[in-house]
């Protein structure tokens, strides 16, 4: 050989040629593994009916700092910040502290990071029931039969409704006592430290229809959501507008989930909120203290009338950035220890001090 490993090369060489001439499966898309996942998913009703349930078991934390956001509770006090693009700061102004100082307050406040699982169990519990009852009308309730693609959609829409009807009614008195298991953290009422005193409350102050608080905007955030996801996912299959995407571009870019979310996030969370609000504005607790919840007891329509003239309609939908001071002040209950209503100012200095309105 005239140089050394010249005889491992000569292998290397041959080798490389095998593996030219053998045959190759082809690669699948991870949407068709994902789609072959489902499917088996579809074919074991325990599975199905867990999956969700897991889900929310895992983003439980999240969802008790979403609720308490969205009733308006900021503990900590707002601080002025520079604009900076790292930090998703645009523009200069007092910002609410982040997620994860927020967290830290909850911890310190109540002792440990358990208290982020407040309500967990009511909240697997309307996962449970939601999936499992949607997923049973859907099994009696046929396909379209039609080959007008118009009116497989308006059959498929009416489909889904009609489960999403069904599960929120099924599932609503368990998001009440979720929600007012979260806001009770505010006001420290022990009327709401389980799930059984919940029940005893909800019923001794408003009877059965007080398990049906916020039932309206639950039920229409809950359909306008389907039938936006079904709307544009059906019009994709039909007339395949991913794949004529994907062809131009030479990669899919998952459009019609985008636009679904971004539908959903403009249309569909002002709903949302209003209807975690009214679940735990009647409830008599000290959330109803926070200036953002005067007059959302009167009805859910004033309360999306009150969020909407306030500029509040977004409240609570993003938690990984900084959220901007709306009013330079902040609140927490004066009954339960709290400062109350404190208006932020600025002394000659530039330092921030807190005063107590009176």
């Amino acid at each position: 050989p005239k140089y050394p490993g010249s005889f491992k090369l000569s292998y290397y060489n041959e080798y490389k040629s095998y593996l030219s001439v053998m045959p190759r499966r082809p690669a699948r898309d991870n949407a068709e593994s994902m789609s072959e996942l489902l499917d088996e998913l579809e074919k074991k009703p325990v599975l199905r009916a867990l999956q969700p349930v897991a889900t929310a078991l895992l983003v439980k934390p999240i969802h008790t700092l979403t609720v308490l956001l969205q009733v308006g509770y900021e503990p900590l006090a707002p601080v002025y910040r520079q604009r900076s693009f790292f930090k998703f700061v645009f523009h200069e102004g007092y910002y609410y502290p982040s997620m994860f100082q927020y967290i830290k307050y909850l911890r310190e406040k109540h002792g440990t990071y358990l208290i982020l699982y407040r309500g967990l169990t009511p909240r697997l519990t309307s996962a449970f029931l939601t999936t499992t009852v949607r997923n049973e009308i859907l099994s009696l309730v046929p396909k379209s039969t039609s080959r007008c693609p118009p009116e497989q959609i308006v059959h498929e829409m009416g489909r889904q409704c009609l489960a999403t009807t069904g599960a929120v009614i099924a599932s609503h008195p368990f998001f009440v006592i979720t929600n007012r298991m979260i806001v009770s953290l505010i006001g420290g009422e022990k009327s709401y430290d389980s799930v059984w005193s919940s029940i005893k409350t909800i019923y001794s102050d408003g009877g059965l229809v007080g398990f049906y608080d916020g039932l309206v905007p639950h039920l229409l955030s809950e359909i306008l959501s389907v039938s936006t996801e079904t709307l544009v996912v059906e019009v994709a299959e039909k007339f395949e507008i991913e794949k004529k995407i994907e062809r131009a571009l030479g990669h899919s870019l998952r459009i019609m989930f985008i636009a679904s979310s971004a539908l959903n996030s403009v249309i569909v969370y002002p709903i949302q909120l209003t209807a975690v609000i009214s679940s735990a504005s009647t409830a008599g607790l000290a959330v109803s203290d926070i200036p953002s919840m005067q007059g959302t007891d009167k009805g859910w329509v004033a309360c999306f009338k009150g969020l909407w003239r306030g500029g509040n309609t977004k409240r609570g939908n993003n938690l990984w950035t900084y959220r901007k001071a709306n009013v330079e002040t902040y609140h927490t209950p004066a009954g339960s220890g709290g400062k109350g209503l404190v208006e932020l100012q600025t002394d000659l200095a530039g330092h921030v001090k807190y005063d107590k309105v009176q």
